[in-house]
């Protein structure tokens, strides 16, 4: 597949009035965020006290796991109540039932903490799988470290590693109209959006300006498509920060340039997802930055759009091929260290392993599943089956150093958060509070790197075998799956 396949006219093949399991997901509000590689929440007991409490913060299969708990919960024997939140409000939730001793049964992973600081602290318990799950789920789906550890398996993706977030999506109706074509390069977004403010009667463009983690997770993924060796401003190969490398600042600028030009929708900067993503679903917005799960979303604020969505994969600078590097598949569910049911917990959690959850999964058009290849055969549109297909092409794994050497899981459970962060960067640059935007990417590089050897000390104290030098891969090679 070439990038210029990318969907360029109206393309769709069903996804609105569906049937059977499918037909639950109609009403999806779709606002899930990317999986966190890091962590999450806990476990309680059930309102009841007798069944099992499931939290997650996937809004686009809120209607899937209502009907999922009802049905389950009667197979597995025990009652589920299921209850979703917000994901800018997940992670606050949490903690708060944590305080109060009230957190949930099965949760899904949002706090962002690493998964051996979870377990130490007793937020989580291990689960337990049938060989008949084991069997159904693709090889090296549980990495020591990441998904388990010591041998025991502490969380399960359900939702695939091979993605990325900073989807082009346009109004393909738009298109036709103003005459452009799926945009590649930078140059090419530019003049799109050029030609929709000629033409006078649709705004260019909108972003969830407003959600500074979104914003953060998008620039992370022009950075790297734009040639950054490394993800989330880690290079791979030296394993040193480096935020101000020159792909960064030319996303940046780029957004910037966006802003600056006008061809922003008027309150963009304000815009949390639900915001952006409902104005552009709208019909009046030519282009939209979101993940593979904006289908899902647009599903449940305006359907009639879903004909007119179309996407162009992932801009690269100059329209160079693609290549995006992603690490193991992130844990997707936890069970909470304190759940008075673990056995029906562990059932309710394999269940997300099943064929026909996987399928629901695909026909949701939210976070892509685990099995991509249940997409080929799940009534989504044409362009979300094109994007499945590109990740399959073009999404490699990246070397990880807990991978290669468990012991950095200590030092991952010692760091601590860095503000203000890429996010809070950005909006401050677009926002005229930061001026300087290459010093402070050069502060943001310092102050990681200062937390990572700072952990680095703290665990070496404690006699763990760790140096920077654990973080290093120079024989990494871009475009390829790492192997050790």
């Amino acid at each position: 597949m070439t990038r210029s396949s990318a969907f360029s006219r109206r393309s769709f093949m069903g996804g609105v009035g569906l049937t059977g399991m499918a037909g639950v997901l109609a009403a999806c509000s779709g606002e899930s965020p990317p999986p966190d590689p890091a962590g999450g929440g806990g476990g309680g007991g059930g309102a009841s006290g007798e069944g099992l409490d499931w939290w997650d913060h996937f809004g686009g299969l809120q209607d899937l796991h209502a009907e999922w708990a009802t049905t389950e919960g009667e197979n597995i024997g025990v009652p589920i109540e299921y209850s979703y939140n917000e994901p800018g409000q997940a992670t606050e939730a949490l903690q708060l039932a944590n305080q109060t001793d009230t957190l949930p049964d099965v949760y899904s992973n949002v706090v962002g903490l690493p998964l051996p600081a979870l377990v130490e602290a007793g937020w989580l318990h291990p689960i337990t799988l049938s060989d008949e799950a084991m069997a159904r789920l693709p090889e090296g789906t549980f990495i020591e470290g990441i998904t388990m550890l010591d041998g025991e398996i502490y969380g399960l993706p359900a939702l695939s590693d091979r993605q990325y977030w900073a989807c082009t999506w346009y109004n393909s109706q738009i298109a036709d109209e103003v005459g452009f074509d799926p945009p590649q390069s930078y140059d090419e977004l530019r003049s799109a959006l050029q030609a929709i403010a000629d033409h006078g009667e649709y705004a260019p463009m909108t972003l969830a300006l407003g959600a500074a983690g979104r914003i953060r997770d998008q620039v992370d993924d022009l950075a790297q498509s734009g040639g950054f060796p490394g993800w989330q401003g880690l290079r791979y190969d030296t394993g040193e920060y480096e935020y101000h490398h020159d792909s960064y600042v030319n996303a940046i600028e780029l957004l910037k340039e966006i802003s600056d030009n006008g061809w922003l929708l008027p309150g963009t900067n304000a815009f949390q997802i639900p915001d952006a993503r409902g104005r552009w679903s709208a019909g009046q917005i030519g282009f939209f930055l979101d993940g593979p799960w904006s289908p899902g979303g647009v599903r449940s604020l305006n359907p009639d759009f879903l004909p007119n969505m179309a996407v162009a994969g992932q801009l690269t600078p100059d329209g160079e091929e693609l290549i995006i590097t992603r690490g193991a598949p992130a844990p997707t569910w936890f069970i909470g260290g304190s759940s008075a049911n673990p056995e029906a917990a562990s059932q309710l959690v394999e269940t997300f392993t099943r064929d026909d959850y996987q399928l629901a999964l695909a026909v949701a058009m939210d976070q892509p599943p685990l099995n991509l290849d249940v997409v080929a055969e799940a009534d989504v549109i044409e362009p979300y089956a094109w994007l499945i297909e590109d990740f399959k092409e073009r999404v490699f794994r990246a070397p990880q150093p807990q991978v290669r050497k468990v012991e950095v899981t200590e030092v991952l459970s010692r760091t601590t958060p860095v503000a203000p962060h890429l996010g809070d960067i950005i909006q401050g640059y677009l926002g005229g509070d930061v001026t300087d935007l290459q010093g402070e990417l050069v502060k943001l590089s310092d102050a990681f790197s200062a937390d990572l050897d700072s952990a680095i000390e703290s665990a070496s104290a404690d006699g763990v075998e760790v140096s920077r030098d654990d973080w290093a891969f120079p024989d990494w090679q871009r475009g390829t799956d790492y192997t050790y």
